[in-house]
């Protein structure tokens, strides 16, 4: 039996701010974008990996075709996270924490 492992205890905290969204939905929207974070973080490393290892006749337009797909991922890792640190959550944009999400 599979079981849920627990959010990571990074994402967990939240700290005040001056937006008038509750509490309680800050909390909820902000553990949301940990796990898009945790998916675009995820998403970028598989990019790089792929990026690193390409070989072939094709080599150098899917090795710029990896490291484009890399940098526009790389924008929306940095948008998620500073709208989660906006709403008083902590980002956790971390491989580790990608991976605690994935499994």
């Amino acid at each position: 039996m599979k079981t849920t492992p627990a959010k990571p205890a990074a994402t967990s905290k939240m700290y005040e701010t001056r937006n008038d969204i509750p509490q309680k939905c800050r909390s909820e929207i902000n553990s949301l974008l940990n796990q898009h974070l945790a998916d675009a973080v995820d998403l970028q490393m598989q990019m790089k990996q792929a990026h690193w290892n390409v070989k072939g006749p094709n080599f150098i337009g899917l090795h710029e075709l990896f490291d484009q797909i890399d940098e526009a991922v790389e924008s929306y890792v940095d948008l998620i996270a500073e709208r989660i640190v906006q709403l008083g959550g902590i980002a956790g944009g971390t491989v580790r924490v990608a991976g605690a999400f994935a499994s």
